[in-house]
Order: structure tokens, then sequence, then C-alpha cells
């Protein structure tokens, strides 16, 4: 039976019914494609972000140019030339931004599991006399060949997808497109097609250099994205974003390998990771972690104790000014360590950052300090280089003689290991922090609703917070990290992480 669905994509296309498995070309599957595959071919204009007009021939089942196309052609642009450098886009489509990426440069290759969009992508390029190899294939959960069958033998520096973001409904019945037209826009891959080719990535499909674009939706969880992503050993980060009436919301993420050219080191024994990075000559990025920091240190040079089992490591986030204060610089830390625990835990467990550098796990019913986080700098001349410094209570034996008792990752997942946050941490802290020409640096503006929203959440969770014998409400995070609190008195006051808070367990 074929019936009408609306769709911001196509407008009122067909679809049909299917049952909940992967779709599988049956007999009565099949009849129904060949009488959607009868509709006319449709003739679209594409206006490029470049000014250039392409005109193409859609035929039925194909992906034609829309609002996703021009976000994902934009962000390909800033970019910059390709300068013969290879590119890979998967699921083409009709072409043009294989047509585009070509025009600026690059070496382009193209593929599409549908055939009717590789015949309009070849005849788009013939056209238009753009040189391209286009392929049948792509990810798939389905084995159909290697990946050399529409990839080819080779690494490339650019791959993009604009990824079919629809979601699947469960149930038995449910409706849907045609078997060709939900390839294009339905994500059936149980393990989801992105995490799908981030493997491939991961393992060789993109070089050590080279950046992924995708398109995803907020019809997925935005952090499922991120977590896909630390969890395949790369980082990530939004480029830009388009919102729709219906409030769905769509980015444009770069992925790529973290801090490929920096030095990662990992030693036995160290007096502090922090210093040996101030006193060594390495460049942004370089890192150095340890389970045995002999001389660690916090905030105010309080002395910093290792347990049975510890992770010490530190990061050279900058060797140059940067565009966030050192304020912010350490909350992002935190929230950078908040994310990595969150990754690594199997279990859904209550993880906190309270300003300005500390995190904190739910645990038996009280908080407990798991994290602390120490900002370092040092200028020399025009160079002034900042460390992030992070240790982890990993093991131990639980004391209780501080404000917030000492807390342990292995009490809420055994799964955290030292060589786990080594990794993760570094692919979260290059998504935050490593500066990469073409891609947007991280602005408070950008980070200002997320920031407010984490240090809210502890001023709310101890809701009988003190600064000066009293009580005080959360405000705001300013631009240089200080924060601005209300009293008692309902006065306005700003204080910096030079000033303490008296936090309530």
């Amino acid at each position: 039976m074929v019936v009408g669905i609306m769709n911001k994509s196509f407008g009122t296309i067909p679809r049909m019914i299917r049952m909940a498995e992967p779709p599988i070309f049956e007999p009565d599957m099949a009849e129904n494609e060949i009488e959607l595959i009868k509709r006319k071919s449709s003739t679209k204009t594409w206006l490029s972000p470049t000014g250039e007009i392409f005109h193409i021939s859609v035929p039925p089942t194909v992906y034609p140019p829309r609002e996703d196309t021009d976000l994902l052609a934009k962000s390909i642009l800033r970019l910059g030339p390709g300068k013969n450098r290879k590119c890979l886009e998967i699921g083409c489509g009709s072409g043009v931004l294989s047509a585009l990426s070509s025009r600026q440069g690059w070496d382009v290759t193209a593929c599409d599991i549908n055939p009717f969009a590789v015949a309009c992508t070849r005849g788009l390029a013939e056209e238009n006399k753009i040189k391209m190899k286009v392929f049948e294939g792509g990810p798939s959960p389905v084995v159909d060949g290697g990946i050399s069958q529409w990839a080819g033998e080779k690494k490339y520096d650019l791959v993009f997808w604009n990824l079919p973001y629809l979601r699947m409904d469960n149930q038995e019945d449910v409706q849907t497109l045609g078997p060709l037209e939900e390839a294009g826009l339905i994500d059936t891959d149980k393990n989801g097609l992105l995490n799908r080719t981030l493997k491939l990535i991961s393992n060789g499909l993109l070089s050590d250099d080279g950046i992924a674009l995708f398109v995803v939706s907020s019809q997925n969880e935005f952090s499922k994205y991120k977590f896909q992503c630390y969890s395949n050993g790369l980082a990530t980060r939004e480029i830009s974003n388009l919102k729709f009436d219906d409030g769905e919301e769509i980015r444009v993420i770069a992925v790529w390998k973290p801090y490929s050219l920096a030095k990662r080191n990992v030693l036995q024994t160290v007096d502090s990771t922090n210093t040996f990075l101030l006193n060594s000559e390495m460049g942004e990025g370089s890192s150095v972690s340890s389970p045995n920091q002999i001389s660690g240190h916090g905030r105010r040079n309080r002395q910093w104790i290792d347990y049975d089992e510890s992770f010490a490591g530190s990061w050279i986030l900058f060797d140059s000014m940067p565009k966030l204060s050192p304020g912010i610089i350490q909350i992002l830390v935190g929230l950078s360590v908040v994310d990595a625990l969150n990754c690594l835990s199997k279990d859904k467990t209550e993880i906190l950052l309270k300003w300005p550098n500390d995190i904190l796990v739910l645990q038996e019913d009280e908080w407990r300090k798991v994290c602390g986080i120490l900002i370092e700098s040092k200028s020399s001349g025009d160079d002034n280089i900042i460390v992030a410094g992070i240790g982890i209570n990993i093991s131990g034996n639980y004391k209780g003689n501080f404000n917030f008792p000492v807390g342990f990752t292995k009490d809420f997942s055994d799964s955290i290991t030292f060589d786990k946050i080594n990794d993760i941490l570094n692919t979260i802290m290059a998504s935050n922090f490593e500066r990469i020409e073409a891609l947007p640096e991280l602005t408070f503006s950008k980070l200002e609703k997320q920031i407010n929203a984490h240090i809210k959440k502890a001023f709310s969770v101890f809701n009988k917070s003190f600064y000066r014998n009293s009580i005080i409400q959360f405000s705001r995070v300013l631009e240089d990290g200080s924060i601005e609190i209300i009293n008692q008195n309902q006065e306005q006051l700003i204080i910096d992480d030079s000033e303490s808070i008296s936090w309530i367990n």
C-alpha cells in the first residue's frame, strides 16, 4: 500500500508499509519501488555559496539540494582551496556538493548506495565538465563488497556526508519510504551510520591531518554524536547550525584525529605533570600523564594527594594568547572531565562540576570529590604557555575528613582505567581547545549557555552555599570566569576563584 507523508525535504512523497526488520527487497516491495521510480525526474536549480548556478535533473528517490545542503556547502568552503587534496563525499545524492568541492580544487571521489544518485552525480559532472570519480556503495550494516569498492584504496584529506537523520519508529506496521528513498533519509543501522563511519575514519579512511564533516540532527541527542566520536578516538566540534520552525535543529560537526602532531608522554613517575610541561619546549596539544605524581599541587599551592590508583595528566592548551580567559578555560577543562567520565561510565552516575574546579560524584547519598583541576601559565617574551592539569582518583581508601569526602571512579564504574581516561581526555581536550585554521575556536559567547547551566546546577544541588556568612544564590558566570551572586540582602556581588564559597554537602 502506498500512502503520502509530509517531509520538509521532499514535500509530499509516497511511502510504503514495512515491518520493523531492516528493509529487504521482497517481490511486493520491488513492485512498489518500481511504481515509485516511474515518477518523472524534476529539474532543480541550486545556487552555490560561491554564486555558481547548477541545473540538475533529479530522478525519483534522489535527495535534492535543500537547506542542509547549503549549510554543509558553506562548511566545505571555510576549509579553503582543495589544492588537489583528496576528498570523499558519502551519500552524494544529486552531486552538487561534490561539484562544488571539485570547483574548489579538491580531487573528488563520490559514492552513494542509490544507483539513481550515482547516475545523477555522473550526469551533473559530465554536463559541467567536472572531473570526479563516482561509485555505487557506501557504509552499510549489510556487507556488500569491501570499502575499496566505493572509497578506493587511498586516505582522504576531507570526508563529508549529509547523513540520513530521520528516526525510525520501532513499532510493527510502521509506515516509511520506499527502500531507495529510505536509504537517503532514514538511518536504519541499529548501531548508527555515523558510528559505523567513525570507525572507518579511525581505522584509516581519513588522513592524520584530515577533517570529516557530518550533518547531524536534534532528532537524536547531540551528546550521543559527541560520545560516539570520543569513543572512536576522534575529536569533534560544531561548525554551524540551522533551526527549523518545527523546533528541529541540524548541525554540521567537524571530526578529526586529535593533536596529530603533538607529543604524548606517559611516565611511570613524575614530580608534577604541570611543571614538566611548563619547563619543556613542546608545542600545543602535547601532554604528559602518570599514575604516580610525587609533588602534585592544587590551587593556592595545596598538596595534591595520590591514592592507590590515580591519574595525573597535563596538556599544553595554548602557546600564545587564546580567545578564552583563564577562568573560562578552567571551567571548560572541568566540563571536559565531566564528559569523559560520563562517556566512560556504563551506568548513569550523577557527576557535577562545582565552581571553580572540582568534579564531584554522588555516592551513597553524599557528594564526593573525584577530580581537581589546575590551570597554570608561563610567559616568556611574546609566548604565553597555558597548561591544564587534571588529577583523578581511580581507586583507594575512602577518606571523609574533608569538606567533600574523597571519591573514586572505581566506586561507580570498573571500566574506567588510567589508559581509557588518558585516551578519551586527549580527544575531548582537542575537541575543546585544539586550534585548527579551518575550524572556529570556541568563544565565551558560544559556551556561555552551557557553562551557566552546569554551574547553576551545582548551586541548585547545594542550596545552602555561603559567602561571607551569607546564603547566596547564583546569578551568572562572567567572561573572565568569575561569577555573579546575590546575597541575602539582594545585593549583587562578583567573586573570582581566589575567594572561597562554603558549600554544605
